[in-house]
């Protein structure tokens, strides 16, 4: 009995050595963060960030403008908030690991890395297609139909979209537009028949100068919309599935604390964290009638087994 008792005691005080060892090579890591420090969204995320690793991490945030290789010297880990960074970041030679954050991934596809850097990974803004889908039979149980129109970075949306769709007995239709000139063609036909309008984040088709005229022929062609941000929901779409800034900060810190301990970053991919939005002024012109957005939130949460 006293044996057992003396190994308890020394694999204790092992695993506390361990946690020690950890907490101490964190603690004196420094994390560079590159973001836009005028943007609202990267302010945002990076706060989230910054209280979530601080203490005991050195958190440092950089311009894109001043994350050159000398201001990166002394960075053990490298996180870059929107596309900017990221464009400006990947095609350094940077030899620590580097998380992007806060961007699509048709701008992690046409990023230029520089071989002989050190790992990276993604957390992408893409809600996963599976997860669209399943808001959408929440949100719209008589909907049968969905369409979306896509540019020549995310045709492969729209195939992840259909699969998804076609596995919940829907049925999906897809219009390319090559550039902004043929969005609007191809949205009144994609929209030929009333279905749920899915937005991609397509930074070429859908962007700032474009949105308000597309929420305003879906609505015209009596079509909810559903946004990837809480911007398309205040606009006028119906609903919004996206990761919040906030969210975003709160997830890539964990990922950078498993990564100072010596976890490999994990491979790219969406976020786990999200939230609904939903518009009811728009819901109620278009005669429609939603659960509260708190309520789809949790259900889609319950559905992927994610802990409230």
């Amino acid at each position: 009995m006293k044996v057992v008792s003396a190994w308890r005691r020394r694999a204790l005080g092992a695993l506390l050595l361990i946690h020690a060892l950890l907490a101490a090579s964190i603690a004196r890591a420094q994390v560079v963060v590159v973001a836009d420090p005028s943007s609202p969204s990267h302010a945002e995320a990076v706060d989230s960030l910054v209280a979530a690793l601080a203490p005991p991490v050195d958190v440092r945030v950089l311009t894109a403008a001043d994350a050159d290789a000398r201001a990166l010297a002394t960075a053990q880990l490298v996180v870059t908030v929107g596309s900017q960074a990221a464009r400006n970041i990947a095609p350094q030679p940077i030899p620590v690991p580097v998380l992007h954050v806060l961007l699509p991934r048709s701008t992690l596809d046409a990023l230029e890395r520089r071989p002989g850097a050190g790992p990276w990974s993604a957390l992408l803004l893409d809600q996963p297609a599976e997860r669209q889908i399943a808001l959408i039979r929440l949100a719209f149980p008589d909907q049968k139909r969905i369409a979306t129109v896509t540019g020549p970075d995310t045709h492969e949306r729209a195939a992840e979209l259909g699969a998804a769709a076609a596995r919940h007995g829907l049925e999906a239709h897809a219009v390319a537009a090559a550039e902004v000139g043929a969005l609007y063609p191809a949205l009144r036909e994609a929209l030929a028949q009333r279905g749920v309008l899915v937005i991609p984040p397509d930074s070429q088709l859908f962007t700032s100068q474009t949105v308000h005229q597309v929420l305003l022929t879906a609505f015209r062609l009596r079509s909810p919309v559903l946004g990837y941000s809480a911007a398309y929901v205040r606009a006028g779409a119906v609903l919004g599935l996206y990761t919040t800034p906030a969210q975003v900060g709160t997830e890539a810190a964990a990922v950078v604390r498993r990564a100072l301990t010596g976890t490999p970053l994990p491979a790219p991919g969406p976020h786990r964290l999200f939230e609904v939005g939903i518009n009811p002024t728009v819901a109620h012109a278009l005669g429609i009638e939603l659960p509260s957005a708190k309520w789809l939130t949790e259900a889609l949460q319950g559905q992927e087994g994610i802990a409230q």
